[in-house]
């Protein structure tokens, strides 16, 4: 019999585990954790505070209890993970309306439409995420692969590219004929697809998906047949202006692949898992509000390195060309400001030479709690929040949000 469990991501737990599952959730949580990474997820979980390696960097961390029971904990992740009979469902801190709006307005939604994106459970979520691949895999297919040079090395019987001389002589002294060559051939057999095909063939194989995105995923596989399998050189592939068309499609490869833990065992537990890293998501959602909100303004993320010290500033807004400067922060706020929060957007200020900071992250109803605005020097900060409650619309706090940020810049 399956038993169900709902947990809030960063939130302990208690959980009744056997040994299996402990073993089974620790390993998955070390394997998400580097994989996670990738998306921008603000959460140190391989370093500390001083830039030393945790012992074991890790998305899930277990405590054991006198009483029997664990306390468990998801970092900065939501989604599923089934551990044989027992099947946990990471929920997001904000309202999974809330974050699912957010995650439609962010980097790895598709713009096929503005319809609201609406989800009520975290197995909801996993099928909205291959849902989007699978519709953007499909438009790069109509339009067609992007071709790239791939190297080839093998015994041929003339020479094509450089010659390889060992190979060809012992070849040759052996009694075949034939040269030894490296050589590039442009073809479709590249990072960028690969990457989309491997992606397409993870949803094919996850028997937790529906069986018509699975048979959607296969065609999709199947007509991308010249594709080679995945290489671990792809995750570092950077796209370029020739890649446009993939700009939708790469962002949910990537996630996709990255969330879908691969099988493991530990005894006799079989381990499988969906993690959406959160903290990337948010933020991008965010800024593509604000960014819509203060068009024609420019609002982006860039970074800033001082000349001295060699430190970088990454301020997740930078508005007009760093007339102004803001960071999104995932959480509720309170009613007074952290020192934290307000020594960084001061230092993003003043690296950037800008008079104006804000913060942006959530309150829990529109009356809640929100710091006073402040100011040090020139510079003037303030925080502004999403109001995220199971009772307010994500739209109506979209548009409150970006009126209260579009009148304060515009002062």
């Amino acid at each position: 019999m399956l038993t169900e469990v709902v947990l809030e991501e960063n939130r302990e737990c208690s959980v009744r585990l056997s040994d299996q599952q402990v073993h089974a959730l620790e390993e998955i949580g070390r394997r998400m954790a580097g994989r996670l990474n990738w998306w921008g997820s603000k959460a140190k979980t391989n370093t500390d505070g001083i830039g030393n390696p945790d012992e074991q960097a890790s998305v899930v961390s277990v405590g054991y209890r006198p009483n029997g029971t664990h306390l468990l904990k998801f970092r900065n992740v939501v989604g599923v993970v089934r551990l044989g009979d027992l099947q946990l469902q990471v929920v997001p801190k904000i309202p999974l309306s809330h974050f699912c709006h957010l995650m439609g307005r962010s980097e790895v939604a598709p713009r096929v439409d503005d319809s609201p994106t609406r989800v009520g459970s975290s197995q909801e979520l996993r099928e909205l995420v291959c849902s989007w691949l699978l519709t953007e895999a499909e438009r790069v297919l109509r339009l067609g692969l992007h071709r790239d040079y791939s190297e080839y090395e093998d015994g041929l019987s003339e020479v094509r590219g450089s010659v390889q001389p060992v190979p060809t002589v012992l070849a040759n002294l052996s009694g075949r004929v034939v040269v030894h060559c490296t050589y590039s051939e442009l073809d479709e057999d590249a990072a960028i697809n690969r990457l989309m095909k491997a992606s397409c063939a993870a949803v094919a194989a996850d028997p937790a998906i529906d069986l018509s995105q699975r048979r959607h995923a296969r065609r999709l596989v199947l007509a991308m047949g010249p594709v080679g399998v995945l290489r671990e050189s792809d995750w570092r592939f950077q796209a370029t202006r020739l890649h446009a068309r993939y700009s939708r499609v790469l962002p949910l490869a990537r996630l996709v692949l990255a969330s879908r833990g691969a099988s493991m065992e530990a005894g006799n537990v079989a381990g499988t898992c969906f993690l959406i890293p959160t903290p990337g998501i948010v933020e991008s959602g965010l800024r593509n509000i604000l960014a819509n909100a203060l068009s024609p303004i420019d609002v982006r993320k860039r970074g800033l390195r001082l000349t001295e010290g060699g430190i970088t500033l990454n301020p997740d807004l930078v508005v007009d060309g760093g007339r102004i400067v803001g960071d999104v922060k995932y959480k509720y706020f309170g009613g007074d400001w952290d020192r934290a929060s307000f020594n960084q957007i001061v230092a993003f200020a003043s690296g950037f030479e800008a008079e104006r900071g804000f913060i942006v992250g959530f309150r829990h109803r529109e009356d809640g709690l929100v710091p006073l605005p402040a100011a040090i020097g020139k510079i003037r900060v303030r925080k502004f929040a999403w109001v995220a409650s199971s009772g307010t619309d994500p739209v109506l706090s979209e548009g409150v949000l970006a009126e209260e940020v579009r009148t304060w810049i515009s002062v």
